[in-house]
């Protein structure tokens, strides 16, 4: 296989303090037409926390940063990055807000969070009435002028009488309400995404050890005995005072080896068969994977985006190791003459 030898990354920062006719002005790095700024790009996708990006300059008479900040705060400008080979490099691997820039004796650093960002930055009090926690995370989203992607088929769940926001930022309380409801939450561009755990499917790429130039030498797999029968997932019981103060109580499989975890819940009540749905949807977002893995690979030659939850193939890695795998955290990285990627990996039992 011959491997692309144009790396290419573009970042595109948006800035709203600088007014021009259109009330904004933009910056643009080009990595072609700046190689001597150019020390290092990497995002890092993730779930259930804030994806970024962090970029380096080469920056001694302080040129960059100065045209950034002065003495006070820097502005949260949008910040945009593109990465892949050639010069149509599709759509941005990253879209986000400037959060921080560092500085050491020659270079300067940016660090930009994704559109997320928007709803760590205030702590609020207040009550939703009458909404699930599908419609409750959906309306923190859009007052945080993000869109919003459920699940495709979302499981039932009754209506929260009196949801409480105490003090919490609306990401804060967003987690709580995806971990009452078995959810991961990741921002990708301006849409919110509410998801139940991934499932391996079918895979978007297939690396062979030794038999392609894609998969670097730099990878490790381990398997452990999950702490729970037959590599099932950990019990989950969900508790709630029905009519009348009546405990209603809800569990999923009843395995006997094992970790248990107990969801104490505050508000409302719900008939038995709610809270059973509940608590397996709970069950499998605490699920314990019996392989990990952390393999380093080339920027596909052939573009292939990689994310977080898409199922790729490790082959010619052992028979315990080789086999479908489901992407728990994507990394990208960029050096001048160098693109690469670097995934955390997991699978269960049976997933092979």
């Amino acid at each position: 296989m011959s491997l692309p030898t144009n790396p290419h990354a573009i970042i595109e920062i948006t800035r709203p303090d600088v007014i021009d006719g259109d009330g904004q002005s933009l910056v643009v790095w080009d990595s072609w037409e700046q190689k001597k700024l150019f020390e290092s790009v990497d995002v890092e996708l993730v779930t259930n926390e804030s994806s970024q990006v962090v970029w380096r300059f080469f920056d001694p008479t302080f040129r960059i940063i100065d045209s950034f900040s002065g003495a006070d705060a820097i502005p949260m400008a949008t910040v945009r990055v593109w990465l892949g080979y050639g010069q149509d490099l599709g759509e941005p691997v990253f879209k986000g807000l400037l959060a921080q820039i560092r500085r050491d004796e020659s270079s300067t650093e940016f660090t930009a969070f994704d559109m997320g960002f928007r709803m760590k930055l205030e702590k609020r009090a207040g009550y939703k009435n009458g909404k699930n926690d599908l419609e409750i995370i959906k309306a923190l989203a859009a007052r945080n002028k993000l869109k919003f992607e459920g699940p495709e088929k979302p499981k039932t769940l009754e209506k929260n009488k009196a949801a409480m926001q105490d003090e919490q930022t609306d990401w804060e309380w967003a987690m709580e309400r995806a971990r009452d409801s078995g959810l991961v939450l990741f921002v990708r561009g301006d849409t919110l995404f509410a998801k139940y755990p991934a499932q391996v499917g079918t895979p978007v790429l297939s690396l062979k050890n030794r038999k392609d130039f894609v998969l670097q030498s730099g990878w490790d797999f381990t398997y452990h005995t999950p702490e729970s029968q037959d590599g099932r997932p950990r019990r989950v019981r969900v508790r709630r005072r029905g009519r009348g103060g009546r405990r209603n109580e809800s569990q999923s499989d009843d395995s006997t080896r094992g970790r248990e975890s107990l969801v104490l819940k505050r508000d409302g009540s719900a008939r038995k068969e709610k809270l059973t749905k509940r608590a397996q949807a709970q069950k499998e977002l605490e699920r314990e994977h019996a392989f990990e893995g952390q393999v380093e690979i080339v920027f596909p030659p052939n573009g292939q985006r990689l994310d977080v939850r898409n199922t790729i193939e490790v082959l010619e890695v052992g028979k315990l190791f080789s086999g479908k795998y489901i992407c728990d955290s994507v990394g990208l990285n960029f050096a001048p003459g160098e693109l690469g990627m670097d995934l955390s990996l997991y699978r269960d039992i049976g997933n092979a």
